[in-house]
């Protein structure tokens, strides 16, 4: 019984901790208001609901290899983002797919 429970419990971390991630994944950018993207997975299903994300951008994020290139960032984008740490929020590199 001890060993189901500590099963259960590795499985269901495992579960939050990869909704979690900052894995580098494709997002599409749904609001843009000066430094700060909204963004949402570019994969989405229409019948589900999903959580926009806010990135905030500063003056040293990289755009397509390229700094102070921010203004090709538009709505609608497919965007790859590296952050500065897993916790952050801040965008260290920003690819466009």
């Amino acid at each position: 019984m001890p060993r189901i429970l500590i099963l259960t419990v590795l499985m269901s971390w495992t579960v939050i901790l990869s909704a979690c991630s900052h894995v580098d994944e494709k997002s599409v950018i749904e609001d843009r208001q000066g430094n700060t993207l909204w963004i949402a997975p570019s994969n989405q299903n229409p019948e589900e609901q999903y959580a926009v994300q806010e990135v905030t951008l500063t003056s040293s994020t990289i755009v397509d290899g390229e700094s102070n290139h921010l203004d090709t960032l538009h709505v609608g984008d497919v965007i790859t983002i590296e952050y500065t740490d897993p916790d952050s929020s801040m965008a260290v590199s920003i690819t466009h797919e």
